[in-house]
């Protein structure tokens, strides 16, 4: 039996969306970049900032690019295992409203105030300057969003990520005000899930990044 000239072309319309649907899931996204990412918000809760050189100690696990870092109040040098020449990153400072002060990170590449640095072309450079990657979010289907969301909140509450499985105790330290609207959150979106993304493996390359 032959085809004709709208099936064809119908067959290649389906053909495009499926390899285009694997090229979005395959895209770097901000969550990939962020295995690999300096947080100043991270180091100040680490007190790390002082008004003179203080050698940290590196996590070779969530910074395995970093040799030796030293920090000081208003800059990070950075040693890098692949490169001779250390990299500086510029320390501002903002007040807040408490009195109290908000550190940014410059970008050594545009000197762009950012939070956090990411590693990219050799370097720790902001997410403009890696290209401006996309959230994991916004590169699936509204389906896919309402599972990798409903994902995400189930790892908020310290539990398996995937849809439809036990939910954990309340976690220490959560009000359970909290804890109740998380949860009934989770419950509204598994009610409305679509079955065939119930036994659809979550994202984990993508929800790693939301480990506590």
């Amino acid at each position: 039996m032959t085809r004709n000239w709208g099936d064809i072309l119908r067959g290649r319309t389906r053909f495009e969306y499926q390899r285009s649907s694997r090229q979005r899931r395959q895209r770097l996204t901000v969550e990939k970049l962020g295995a690999d990412c300096l947080d100043v918000r991270e180091l100040q809760r680490a007190n790390a900032f002082r008004d003179y050189w203080v050698t940290c100690s590196v996590n070779s696990f969530r910074w395995p690019k970093i040799s030796k870092m030293r920090v000081a109040r208003y800059g990070i040098i950075l040693e890098l295992h692949d490169r001779t020449v250390p990299q500086n990153i510029r320390v501002s400072w903002t007040g807040c409203r408490f009195g109290s002060a908000r550190p940014w990170f410059h970008c050594p590449h545009c000197d762009r105030r950012v939070a956090i640095l990411y590693w990219t072309l050799a370097a720790y450079v902001c997410r403009h300057c890696a290209g401006n990657p996309l959230y994991a979010s916004q590169t699936k289907s509204a389906a896919g969003r309402r599972h990798f969301a409903l994902c995400k909140l189930r790892l908020q509450l310290g539990g398996n990520a995937k849809p439809g499985t036990d939910l954990p105790d309340r976690p220490r330290g959560m009000h359970r005000k909290t804890y109740w609207r998380l949860r009934a959150r989770i419950e509204a979106l598994e009610w409305v899930l679509a079955p065939r993304l119930r036994s659809k493996p979550p994202d984990y390359k993508n929800l790693n990044y939301y480990l506590p």
